[in-house]
């Protein structure tokens, strides 16, 4: 097996690159892997290492991929062919069976990013949830009185710029979530048809059934696809039932929490992930001043 070492894995930490670390624990009668050793599996499934025939290295980067959308470590059994096997904890024989391999899969990601569009009223109390959260937040807003330290103290970053142009040169990954709260909806409009279809894990846009549906009928007019559409969250957050600002943050940061971990809870969207059509509900936060 030729894997990688500590220090490359250390530098790919230390850039911040997104990766799977898959290390071998187990193995039955294949001489040619170790244990110990590991390879790094990163989210366009190529890798760096090996750690057998071709069916068994391709087993594992689909495995990888799975680990790190689930953002969960696991470990994996499988035979030298790339077969998927049963854990071991589930089997009388605890002892590694010939031609199989136990590995190791851990998520290394860095930080989930919150980005929050627009620094009024409801930015305040959803960038502090973000960052208790520990996600790493950012805000942006054109208005300069607006988008200061001292209201977003514990924002990564503040950005003061025009929506559009900040948002063309934002790198947007699986690992960013995008809040639109800006104060009118020619701006979420501006902001939507740029993200709409983006990497991003989550687009959630603050506003009424009428406004989202007027945001959502002139992009559709823009030639922006439809289906890109209804991977929006609008109106946004969880339905709580609250209206103050900070409820309001509560709700989309909850939001944001049931999309990363896949929860059940019921959006205000009435939407699901995968799912083609859900539709806009009669209500919603209102929109930002």
């Amino acid at each position: 097996m030729t894997g990688v070492g500590v220090a490359r894995i250390l530098s790919l930490l230390d850039a911040r690159t997104p990766f799977c670390l898959v290390t071998v624990v187990a193995r039955g009668s294949d001489r040619i892997l170790h244990v110990g050793g590991k390879i790094a599996v990163f989210p366009d499934g190529a890798y760096e290492g090996r750690v057998g025939a071709d069916g068994l290295t391709a087993s594992v980067i689909a495995a990888s991929k799975r680990i790190l959308g689930a953002e969960e470590p696991g470990e994996v059994r499988f035979g030298i062919d790339g077969e998927v096997l049963a854990n071991r904890r589930r089997m009388r024989d605890r002892e590694p069976s010939p031609d199989t391999v136990e590995l190791l899969f851990e998520p290394c990601l860095p930080p989930p990013r919150l980005v929050i569009v627009g620094a009024g009223h409801i930015a305040v109390p959803l960038c502090a949830l973000g960052a208790v959260l520990d996600y790493e937040v950012t805000v942006i807003d054109d208005r300069a009185r607006f988008a200061v330290r001292e209201r977003f103290p514990a924002a990564h970053s503040i950005v003061v710029d025009d929506f559009a142009r900040a948002i063309d040169t934002l790198e947007i990954t699986p690992w960013t979530y995008l809040v639109l709260v800006t104060r009118g909806h020619e701006h979420d409009e501006a902001t939507l048809q740029r993200v709409a279809g983006s990497s991003a894990r989550y687009i959630g846009m603050i506003g009424s059934k009428r406004r989202v549906l007027v945001v959502f009928d002139r992009l559709k007019k823009a030639g922006v696809d439809p289906s890109l559409l209804t991977q929006v969250y609008a109106p946004i957050g969880l339905d709580l039932g609250g209206r103050a600002p900070t409820e309001i943050a509560l709700a989309i940061m909850a939001e944001i929490v049931k999309v990363r971990r896949r929860g059940g809870a019921t959006s205000l969207a009435r939407f699901t992930q995968g799912e083609a059509d859900h539709g806009v509900a009669d209500a919603g936060p209102a929109e930002e001043a």
